[in-house]
């Protein structure tokens, strides 16, 4: 495959000039030829990542996550609940 035949469509979006100067300074920080360059290696890996992770993967994700947001908490209240029984009665904690 040639690169003519690789790069035959054009996709065409627009940006505001806030977004347009992130990308520019992105790609220079990054060594990356062009935005062009970089959103096309943006789209590949997005293209990876959606045709092979299995549907139940996003799921499964956002279960972890929200199990990790719970062991925070649970965590936090056991910490507030040490230093209740070690505080003389009738004073207070910060939160």
């Amino acid at each position: 495959m040639t690169v003519d035949s690789r790069r035959s469509k054009m996709v065409t979006f627009r940006v505001s000039m806030e977004e347009y100067h992130s990308l520019e300074e992105a790609c220079m920080a990054r060594r990356v030829r062009s935005i062009s360059e970089s959103a096309r290696a943006a789209v590949r890996q997005w293209i990876r990542e959606t045709s092979l992770s299995d549907p139940l993967d996003g799921e499964l994700q956002r279960v972890e996550s929200r199990m990790h947001v719970l062991a925070q908490e649970l965590e936090r209240l056991q910490h507030l609940a040490r230093l209740r029984k070690t505080m003389p009665l009738g004073t207070t904690t910060a939160q």
